[in-house]
């Protein structure tokens, strides 16, 4: 199971669907199966290319030289260039909620 119930899952899919529709959001899915090129070991969060954090279960780093935001910034765009974006985004997304709702 994941981080809730199968319908607490479903609905929090549902919510990230929902986003795919916001004009001020771009949410894209790596479907299952994908080969990825790179594959990042932990999140991160990226600030228009001038700075990124990330955090361990001790500390949070931010990190502002350019040649280490470069480095997520690749990393991000490896990982978009796998990713699908929209109407396909949301048909993954909704294949794995009816999955959860089926695995009641």
């Amino acid at each position: 199971m994941g981080a809730g119930t199968h319908d607490e899952m479903a609905d929090q899919i549902d919510k990230i669907a929902d986003a795919t529709r916001r004009s001020n959001a771009r949410v894209g899915v790596i479907p299952w199966g994908s080969r990825v090129g790179r594959f990042p070991l932990h999140a991160w969060d990226l600030y228009d290319e001038r700075a990124v954090s990330y955090g361990t279960v001790d500390a949070t780093a931010i990190l502002t030289e350019r040649r280490d935001v470069a480095k997520y910034v690749e990393l991000f765009d490896c990982l978009a260039d796998t990713a699908v974006f929209g109407a396909e985004a949301r048909t993954v997304l909704a294949r794995v909620a009816d999955q959860y709702r089926s695995a009641r």
